[in-house]
């Protein structure tokens, strides 16, 4: 039940591409950080965040703090994702460099009903270089490209994928907008043919509002999965006690295992750790991520 469960979750896709599929690395579509995950993937705009540059590569362009974070996901299955981010701001934009690593270890290996004759692995790697640069007083935009590695079994493939986006700041008093198109590329042939990776367009805004001693955001957005009819609606939002002490929530439509997520955080001199939990349905298990940060 394990090996049927994790092939349709994640490696069927890849495994089909001498049939046709069009998809290839979906490792890519999965939200990697505490932030972004307990938020529901909400927070298309998202100004000088380390977190969710990966959402879009714009939310690193106002950055001006050095930054560095590891996170580290107990994905459902055995699957783990590890995580590593760094940030530095300079005089002609901001730079960070994101490592990615998916994997799942100890498969059974059958090429007949009976026993198993082996194991084997499956990983996906990803290195990804953003720039963000504030355009003007108000827009920010931001570039990604990256390089991506892809193994199952014995089989290999490799490719390149870019990410963009764009922030508005300011639309009105604590109000910003944001778009962004990520993993525009294609993977090397597995065996037959090339694969495209699984692109996608998101739309979204993001308020925020003091209140005493409380800092509130909450954020909206909707996506699309291009060259499918895949669409996503996403609600999250969070609520920060004196700069220290974070809750937050978050709930994504169009995934049938799974919707509502949630997280805490915790910010003390310049040490963050963040929380997220992702639970699923049909009895297919929860997901746990966590991050530690420095920020400089």
């Amino acid at each position: 039940m394990k090996l049927k469960i994790i092939f349709s979750l994640f490696f069927f896709p890849s495994l089909l591409l001498s049939q046709g599929t069009s998809r290839g690395d979906v490792s890519l579509k999965f939200p990697i950080t505490p932030f972004v995950a307990a938020t529901g993937e909400s927070f298309v705009a998202d100004p000088t965040a380390l977190q969710s540059v990966l959402i879009n590569p714009a939310n690193i362009a106002s950055s001006e703090t050095y930054g560095v974070m590891f996170s580290h996901t107990e994905w459902i299955q055995d699957i783990r994702t590890e995580c590593l981010s760094i940030a530095a701001p300079f005089s002609f934009g901001s730079l960070s460099l994101s490592i990615a690593n998916t994997s799942v270890d100890g498969l059974e290996l059958r090429t007949i009903p009976g026993p198993a004759i082996g194991t084997f692995n499956v990983q996906s790697t990803s290195f990804q270089l953003t720039y963000g640069v504030k355009l003007t007083q108000n827009i920010r935009i931001g570039i990604a490209p990256k390089y991506l590695y892809e193994k199952i079994f014995v089989d290999e493939a490799t490719g390149y994928g870019i990410d963009a986006g764009v922030i508005y700041m300011q639309l009105m008093d604590g109000l910003n907008l944001g778009c962004s198109l990520t993993n525009l590329g294609s993977l090397a042939a597995f065996r037959n043919e090339r694969t495209d990776l699984p692109s996608q367009i998101r739309f979204g805004g993001t308020y925020s509002f003091n209140s005493d001693k409380m800092i509130f955001r909450v954020a909206t957005a909707v996506s699309s999965e291009l060259g499918t009819s895949i669409n996503h609606c996403c609600i999250g939002g969070e609520a920060t006690y004196e700069h220290t002490f974070t809750g937050r929530f978050g709930y994504q439509t169009g995934i049938d295992v799974r919707g509502f997520s949630a997280g805490i955080g915790i910010h003390y001199s310049f040490v963050m750790i963040d929380y997220a939990y992702v639970p699923f349905s049909l009895q297919i298990g929860n997901s746990h991520l966590i991050s530690i940060g420095l920020v400089l």
